[in-house]
């Protein structure tokens, strides 16, 4: 059986940048600045392109959520952005494991236990050593716990 570890985190914010080109170069621009001005992003999505434009959404620190809404408000012009969601209030749980790609069904039964918990998963963000869910943060406790019962870790 494969080790899986648990990680949470309940204070995030998820921004989103409604209708952005699709083009080289935005995620670079986006993201460079976010980070020279010191902001982490712990998850980064976006939606399939249509008619040349994407939704871009992250999570950052909830705390820090007014800070990045002045900067992006800021740079909506220059990316070219037509609107910015905020969300706060949720959280980011996932597993992760070194053989986790090569292990099938690993997503399916995070899944299935979020949804046997009453945890509506938000978003998704895979990669090849974890998946991450972003779930309302009133729910954080009750994902952990699923999770560390399916997985037992």
């Amino acid at each position: 059986m494969m080790d899986v570890h648990i990680a949470s985190n309940a204070n995030i914010a998820k921004i989103t940048l409604h209708s952005v080109p699709d083009k080289p170069g935005i995620a670079a621009e986006i993201f460079g600045k976010l980070g020279a001005k010191g902001f982490n992003v712990e998850l980064v999505v976006t939606s399939i392109s249509y008619k040349g434009r994407t939704d871009v959404s992250f999570a950052v620190a909830e705390n820090e959520l007014d800070a990045i809404d002045t900067l992006l408000e800021n740079m909506k012009g220059e990316i070219g952005a037509e609107r910015i969601s905020r969300t706060s209030s949720v959280a980011l749980v996932s597993i992760a494991g070194h053989e986790l790609a090569q292990t099938a069904g690993m997503a399916g039964r995070m899944f299935n236990a979020l949804s046997k918990a009453g945890v509506n998963i938000d978003t998704i963000s895979t990669s090849m050593s974890s998946v991450t869910c972003m779930v309302a943060q009133d729910k954080a406790k009750e994902a952990v716990e699923a999770l560390r019962k399916e997985f037992q870790a």
